[in-house]
């Protein structure tokens, strides 16, 4: 007795957790929203990413194993709303909404916002409105004064806009030159300058976790 007492006691735990973290759902849903900034401005083109994983419960280890993921891609408009329609169950049972990815997001102006699991809320409602508020990355008041010194259009301004400030910058004088180096650590590149003008770069395998700017 007491054995079977214990099985449906973890069958409904197991029960309990699937429900939890997981839906299925074969009717439409729409995830909505405006992304804006710290200032209360549109963010315009910024990426919006709907992950979906198909999991599994295991009741022998009591976790999820993942079968495998979809994703759904969209930006924002001049206004920065966004909107995917979608049915869950044709794409996972488990969702997340991101507001970046690695090549569009500004990662020089705005601090990466965390992922929001929008599951439950997919369970729940036929329309989802999600309006994040972007953070202005620590850096940027400082990229900002520095490409309003150099120029928006020279050299230095737009590898300031492209890279943010510099990890490391060196200044080596030469028989009636001065040459300035810029280094990019985690990107991978450095630049050269002489005077206004950007002379050379170099590229070099990237360095994660290098030291933030200075």
């Amino acid at each position: 007795m007491r054995t079977g007492k214990a099985v449906l006691g973890i069958l409904v735990l197991v029960g309990m957790l699937a429900g939890c973290a997981t839906t299925t759902v074969r009717e439409a849903r729409i995830l909505t929203g405006q992304v804006t900034n710290e200032s209360g401005a549109p963010v315009a083109g910024n990426p919006v990413l709907l992950v979906a994983r198909s999991l599994d419960l295991s009741a022998v280890r009591m976790q999820y194993d993942e079968r495998g993921r979809r994703e759904v891609q969209t930006i924002t408009d001049a206004q920065g709303r966004y909107r995917i329609e979608l049915v869950p169950a044709s794409l996972g049972n488990n969702f997340f909404l991101f507001f970046y990815d690695a090549s569009r997001f500004d990662r020089i102006k705005y601090q990466r916002p965390d992922p929001l699991d929008v599951t439950a809320r997919l369970r729940r409602d036929g329309t989802t409105i999600v309006n994040p508020v972007l953070r202005f990355h620590p850096g940027w008041s400082e990229v900002e004064r520095q490409i309003a010194f150099y120029g928006a259009e020279s050299a230095r301004g737009q590898i300031l806009r492209r890279h943010g400030l510099p990890e490391k910058r060196e200044v080596s004088a030469g028989p009636g030159d001065e040459t300035e180096s810029w280094w990019y650590t985690a990107d991978g590149v450095t630049y050269w300058f002489s005077g206004p003008a950007l002379i050379r770069s170099s590229t070099f395998p990237s360095i994660p976790g290098s030291l933030p700017p200075r």
